[in-house]
């Protein structure tokens, strides 16, 4: 196990887009919470003048970060395969199930480590951006360690259903598309049948975990709640791993059944 788990890392870290991929998110990061968040909008957004500004970005925050996560979880698999160097990871290992747990725990310890750190710079440049505006935040009613758990939760949760993908359809575009099509644009058409209810579905549900916190008043109008639904975040991350779970047994067994070329 500790070979495929070697190989999986020098994969990842031996390839440029990896280094690529995560100088885009820095620099976002870096631009959006410093320039656009911290000293632009710390005058203009509503909570800005309340104790709750900063646990406010959570959503801005895991979003990005679990974009680009997602993508170099997806592209890990996804190299294999427009490389044919499938046959040969597979034939260097005594078995497909530890090659598949192997770039699970690979992309699930790159990403806690990307979250982590761009989560933490993240909220320091918000808080950085609005001293550097002239503006002067209230004390902040904000719990660093759920902050930072949803950011990777998020995160971590977007780089699984990427890696998912990936599994499952064996196509770079195919893959791409899914990962970007899926949790707007089906979901988002879904949700108009499904109204309340479309808090269960996957992607919407693991939204929920990163609901940025409202002031006070908006989350008791149950007219809203009724038209939209809504989860609190442990049921939501719970309503999500279902799916996740249920997805990777599927992929699990078909990535022991089918034939490593086609």
């Amino acid at each position: 196990m500790m070979h495929n788990l070697k190989a999986e890392f020098k994969k990842l870290l031996s390839v440029r887009s990896t280094y690529f991929i995560a100088l885009i998110a820095l620099g976002l990061i870096v631009f959006l919470a410093f320039y656009v968040q911290g000293f632009k909008n710390s005058e203009k957004d509503a909570l800005a003048s309340t104790n709750l500004f900063l646990a406010g970005t959570v959503m801005m925050m895991a979003t990005i970060i679990s974009v680009f996560a997602g993508v170099t979880a997806l592209l890990l698999m996804a190299h294999e395969y427009r490389y044919n160097t499938i046959i040969y990871t597979l034939t260097a290992s005594n078995s497909r199930s530890k090659v598949l747990l192997s770039k699970i725990l690979v992309i699930m310890a790159y990403v806690f480590v990307l979250s982590l750190v761009l989560g933490a710079l993240g909220v320091g440049l918000v808080s950085a951006g609005v001293a550097a505006s002239g503006h002067h935040l209230m004390h902040q009613d904000i719990n660093y360690l759920t902050y930072l758990a949803k950011v990777i939760f998020y995160s971590e949760g977007y780089s699984l259903a990427a890696l998912l993908f990936i599994t499952l359809i064996r196509n770079q575009v195919g893959a791409l598309a899914a990962l970007f099509i899926i949790p707007g644009t089906v979901e988002g058409l879904l949700g108009l049948l499904l109204k309340h209810n479309s808090v269960y579905m996957p992607f919407t549900g693991l939204a929920q975990v990163i609901q940025p916190p409202a002031l006070p008043g908006v989350m008791t109008d149950k007219a809203h709640e009724a038209a939209t639904g809504y989860l609190s975040a442990p049921r939501g991350s719970v309503v999500f791993l279902a799916y996740l779970v249920f997805g990777w047994i599927i992929a699990w067994y078909l990535f022991l059944r089918r034939d490593a070329t086609t």
